[in-house]
């Protein structure tokens, strides 16, 4: 009888990274951030955007940085030029590739949810 073992007994390198990675993080105070920024809130309404759907989970400290300095700091001035240079002209799938690649730029790490999502994480799973 040939028997095939699905999965290994023992966690690779980057189980153990990732589970250290999501420990750490669940220690961190979070809050929510509109990846479509509420001070362009009409702009993207006008667009068929519900910024309030778009949210991500961040740790309190990310939220602070890409919000720090003036006019809502470099998210929203990114957001703003972004429009700018666009003319406001592009259709609803460009704004979520540019929102893709400015999560990629902002190195950005949270749960996906809805400004209006209550949830609580659940607590990690016990170390065998």
């Amino acid at each position: 009888m040939l028997v095939f073992q699905w999965y290994r007994p023992e966690e690779l390198p980057s189980q153990q990274q990732a589970r250290r990675i999501l420990e750490a993080w669940r220690q961190r105070p979070k809050e929510r951030h509109h990846i479509f920024p509420r001070a362009l809130e009409s702009y993207f309404k006008g667009k068929g955007i519900n910024i309030h759907e778009w949210v991500l989970v961040l740790d309190v400290a990310e939220h602070k940085r890409i919000h720090r300095g003036p006019n809502g700091g470099p998210w929203n001035q990114d957001w703003e030029r972004w429009i700018k240079d666009t003319k406001g002209m592009e259709m609803i799938p460009k704004h979520f590739e540019q929102a893709a690649l400015m999560i990629q730029r902002y190195n950005l790490w949270g749960l996906p949810t809805t400004y209006w999502k209550r949830f609580e994480l659940p607590p990690a799973p016990p170390q065998e």
